[in-house]
């Protein structure tokens, strides 16, 4: 932990602003000089399973993103990918997969980015999902080689835009996981922001947010189950913020996990969190958030645009 404690305290008497919206319409103040750098949408939470026609509501999600009349050059996958495989057996852990895999093959033409989710690793939960924690795939494996990724953590560039797509998900003895980095994936981070070039704009992902006010709207059941908190939101985001700070070019983190759209405005950086493609778990809006998508616009000078879109999805 020798990195974190070396990592500056935040100075005292800086200012920040902090604001939330239930829209999805975050956009920055119009810069003339600019251009566009990078367009990418965001969908995180679909959980895909074979109920409740969510199949068929990806793939209108998929056709309308790319029926866009100026369509996204890449899409990310911000985790929960499938409905969930902590509490499920491997027979419906595969099914859920095949039908991901069946779904994207016959859908998508973009390329994908795939951030996990805590949904998207299998067997935690011994009891629902009836595992010991020796069968083969089990935890993250499985899903790690669904997504093609060898690593949970990793980052890519485009077009003068640093990407870091980082892991949320740390196994807890009291809540079967917890929002948090850990120590390795901590101090890769910090070796990363390091290594990138100052005038390199950069995008954080996460499954779960680093910052988020969404627990407000989850107060009595949070008093009453205080531990959840380990789950909603980074409980290391205290250091990842002083971390942040340090790197001026760390412009927008990007999540999912409450199903929610969201901004905050902190030091300098902004935290949105894209709503989910599947709203209320296939079931309807979600607190005032339609199943729908994020399309980010990157720019030259570091700015960001971001528009919350509805596909337009019939609850069976």
């Amino acid at each position: 932990m020798q990195r974190r404690e070396s990592i500056k305290l935040l100075a005292a008497g800086t200012g920040a602003i902090l604001s939330a919206t239930s829209r999805g319409d975050v956009q920055a103040a119009a810069v003339p000089s600019r251009q566009r750098a990078v367009r990418f949408a965001h969908l995180t939470d679909i959980h895909l399973y074979g109920s409740r026609k969510a199949a068929i509501g990806l793939a209108t999600a998929l056709q309308h993103i790319q029926s866009l009349d100026d369509p996204p050059e890449f899409l990310i996958n911000g985790g929960d990918a499938i409905y969930d495989a902590l509490e499920v057996d491997r027979g419906t852990l595969e099914k859920q997969w095949a039908l991901w895999r069946d779904v994207w093959k016959a859908e998508n033409s973009l390329p994908v980015r795939h951030c996990l989710g805590n949904h998207d690793v299998w067997g935690w939960d011994k009891g629902g999902s009836k595992t010991t924690g020796n069968e083969e795939g089990w935890g993250k494996t499985f899903s790690l080689d669904k997504l093609g990724l060898a690593n949970g953590w990793y980052d890519f560039e485009h077009n003068g835009w640093r990407f870091i797509v980082l892991d949320s998900i740390t196994p807890d003895s009291d809540t079967v996981y917890r929002a948090e980095l850990g120590e390795a994936q901590f101090d890769w981070l910090e070796g990363r922001l390091e290594a990138i070039p100052s005038t390199t704009p950069i995008v954080i992902v996460s499954h779960i947010p680093i910052l988020t006010v969404g627990d407000v709207g989850w107060s009595r059941e949070l008093a009453a189950q205080p531990i959840a908190h380990k789950m909603l939101v980074h409980q290391d985001r205290g250091e990842l913020l002083q971390l942040f700070r340090q790197h001026p070019n760390v412009r927008l983190c990007l999540s999912g996990h409450t199903h929610l759209t969201e901004q905050i405005q902190i030091a300098g950086i902004s935290f949105v969190n894209s709503g989910a493609v599947s709203g209320l778990w296939w079931k309807g809006n979600n607190e005032h958030t339609d199943e729908g998508y994020n399309v980010i616009d990157l720019f030259d000078d570091g700015s960001f645009e971001s528009h919350y879109t509805s596909y337009g999805w019939d609850v069976e």
